[in-house]
């Protein structure tokens, strides 16, 4: 298959060709010095000793040949480096194991017109990569790739979307244009090398330093030389990145291409806009197994369980579900996303998957005779393989006892109860996603308030202005770092305008005054939900509940922000555990954070007794250990030596805190909007 390059490609790959060319120059230029170096601080070591013979002199040789020496080593040493990928976690796989996926794998080369893959491997995540080992030799011998896909993926996708994602991966290497990216892979590497892998340099002056006493002196002299490389070496590395940077993303635009010829647009398409989300749902229930660990509960398949939490999220969230996939559209993503600011991020090596969808649908590929039966169907046995890497990622976690394992339908009724725990209900229509139920500013009176219905008062308009607001505090932060010179940049879009760096100031303004008009009317909005509720509990004679309710989680919300003051600043007095400090700035760290300690412990206790009323029960032993904190003055730091365990007990009870106050603050405000629902509920009873 032959799909042309674009202009910008070539405009890219000739930049990157160059920054190529300047490496290798630049390189040879130090090369040359560095070799310079070592003739010139020999003869100067022989001459320094044949002129007075003597061991200091014979020193002084030495010294200056094994300086010259380590100089000429630092910029040599990446040719005997080599890049070993970790492959335990992989599972291998062969034509025999599955036949049917090696049988899409091969239609794929064939079409795309590249070599098929060294070995192919089978993850457990949400993700497909085309990798191999690589030296230094790798720029000028043929290397053969390994294919990594990830049952995660596979078990996310239709067939005909497994083959245009697998199309894409195997597009980075079916043009030769391409191998200008795995040239500058390497001098990537190279300079990363001499940067930041200098392990053995590091060892050598080490065994160095060991021999004399004097070796200190040649030490420093190879260390101030080699330095000054590395600012060289450090501002070429900027350089080679922005262009390799550039054309990456022009790489993936070509083999998102070729994927499209292969697949068509469409199956790209709908999988790039699925993937995040397959993801999130895995990650889902990893996080649900975690809190399994004390109670000894694991998986017995995390991909049926990830099909289960992928209908349910899309429920939830209102998705359209075809052929047994929910169907995310660019629109639904985009909806969440206001922002006005557009800044083109140069350190970006992938364009974003709106920028690539919206090529794919300029391409308008279409195929016929698509297969759209889900791709973990090419799988043997009942994709079987699935059982044995849910198997392997379960057997590293250490259980107190044999684990016992769910059923997909306990799994969904226990995942359903998490999940209902710590989410708003979507009637609400995500409005308390980002909102609190409160009242501030001015209070408005009964006579200025809306009569609206239930869905008036929740509408998609309303719930924009939400959206809205979040992306305008985001674009501020955004905005306030081109101000103050953190993100360099001299000209940015807003709005569809352009900004130069010193109109910051200016646009400031305007987003704070747009930030402020729609507060207020978020505000108004929270005061017609209010009376709305309000006058629904005086109806029904549940105004006491009402008020209790929402009067319990407003105070608990005024000590939020304090409360969250003192989880930062034990944190941030906490830091200097992870610091080597002389013993007696330890002592008088020490003493400060006993100080702060009283305000905490006291927070803790009454988040403690909050908490006493709040499903699920706090585990027992750790319930104990808190209490052991706060009721015991313990000892972090002993004339030399940290007190290990009760340093522990005192970062977890930090760590606990905080999710207690998190917790916390979630129960009383879905404690009150479950309740003005039930009020909703009960008057369409009625």
């Amino acid at each position: 298959m032959k799909v042309q390059v674009s202009a910008s490609f070539k405009k890219h790959a000739r930049k990157t060709i160059l920054s190529i060319f300047v490496f290798a120059f630049t390189y040879i230029f130090l090369l040359l010095f560095a070799i310079g170096i070592t003739i010139g601080f020999t003869f100067l070591g022989l001459l320094v000793f044949t002129s007075k013979p003597m061991f200091l002199t014979a020193i002084a040789c030495i010294g200056l040949f094994a300086s010259g020496l380590t100089v000429l080593f630092f910029l040599i040493k990446f040719i005997f480096a080599s890049t070993k990928v970790d492959t335990d976690h992989l599972t291998e796989i062969t034509e025999h194991d599955e036949p049917e996926l090696f049988l899409l794998i091969h239609q794929i080369v064939n079409e795309v017109d590249t070599s098929f893959p060294k070995k192919v491997f089978l993850s457990h995540d949400v993700n497909a990569s085309v990798f191999y080992d690589s030296s230094f030799w790798s720029m000028f011998l043929p290397i053969r790739k390994n294919l990594q896909i990830g049952v995660g993926l596979i078990n996310a996708v239709t067939q005909q979307e497994l083959k245009a994602i697998l199309a894409h991966e195997f597009g980075h290497f079916s043009q030769k244009s391409m191998k200008v990216g795995s040239y500058v892979y390497h001098v990537n590497q190279i300079i990363y090398n001499m940067l930041y892998k200098n392990e053995s340099l590091d060892n050598i002056f080490e065994k160095w330093g060991n021999v004399s006493g004097y070796s200190a002196i040649f030490i420093g002299i190879s260390v101030f030389i080699i330095q000054q490389i590395q600012n060289i070496l450090k501002y070429l590395y900027k350089y080679v990145n922005l262009n390799y940077l550039a054309l990456s993303r022009e790489m993936e635009f070509h083999a998102d291409e070729i994927a499209a010829h292969v697949a068509g647009s469409k199956a790209l398409a709908d999988s790039l806009l699925r993937l995040g989300f397959a993801n999130h749902a895995l990650n889902y229930i990893f996080n649900f197994y975690d809190g399994k660990i004390s109670e000894n509960i694991r998986s017995n398949n995390i991909y049926h369980e990830q099909n289960c939490v992928m209908l349910l999220l899309a429920e939830r969230s209102r998705y359209r579900v075809q052929e047994g996939f929910p169907q995310i559209e660019l629109a639904t993503l985009k909806k969440y996303d206001k922002s006005k600011l557009n800044l083109e991020n140069q350190w970006a090596s992938h364009p974003t998957d709106e920028e690539r969808v919206k090529a794919l649908w300029k391409l308008d590929i279409i195929k016929n005779n698509v297969s759209n039966e889900p791709a973990i169907a090419l799988l043997s046995n009942g994709a079987a393989i699935a059982d044995q890497i849910s198997e392997k990622l379960f057997s590293h976690i250490q259980y107190q006892q044999v684990p016992a394992t769910l059923n997909l339908s306990e799994f969904k009724d226990n995942f359903e109860s998490q999940i209902n725990r710590y989410t708003i209900d979507p009637k609400f229509n995500d409005f308390y996603d980002y909102n609190n139920p409160l009242l501030k500013g001015d209070l408005a009176t009964a006579e200025e308030l809306e009569e609206l219905t239930f869905d008036e008062l929740f509408a998609d308009r309303k719930i924009e202005s939400l959206y809205e607001l979040n992306s305008l505090k985001s674009d501020k932060h955004i905005v306030e770092a081109i101000q103050k010179g953190d993100i360099k940049l001299k000209t940015f879009d807003y709005d569809g305008k352009k900004y130069r760096d010193i109109d910051a100031d200016e646009l400031l303004i305007k987003i704070e005054n747009d930030i402020l008009d729609i507060t207020r009317q978020v505000d108004s909005y929270n005061y017609q939900i209010h009376h709305y509720f309000q006058r629904l509990s005086i109806a029904q004679e549940r105004k006491e509940e009402f008020d209790q309710k929402y009067d319990d989680f407003e105070a608990f919300y005024k000590t939020f922000d304090e409360s969250q003051m003192i989880y930062d600043d034990m944190n941030e007095n906490t830091a200097f555990f992870f610091q080597t400090l002389p013993f007696g700035e330890i002592e008088a760290r020490v003493s400060d954070l006993k100080r702060r300690e009283v305000s905490f412990k006291k927070r803790l206790s009454k988040l403690l007794s909050l908490r006493e009323n709040i499903q699920p029960p706090m585990d027992a032993t750790l319930l104990s250990t808190l209490n052991k904190y706060i009721n015991t003055d313990l000892l972090y730091f002993n004339v030399d030596e940290y007190k290990e365990e009760n340093l522990q007990i005192l970062l977890q009870a930090i760590a606990e805190y905080k999710r207690l106050l998190d917790d916390i603050y979630f129960s009383k405000k879905k404690t009150y909007l479950d309740f003005i629902l039930r009020l909703e509920e009960d008057k369409t009873r009625q």
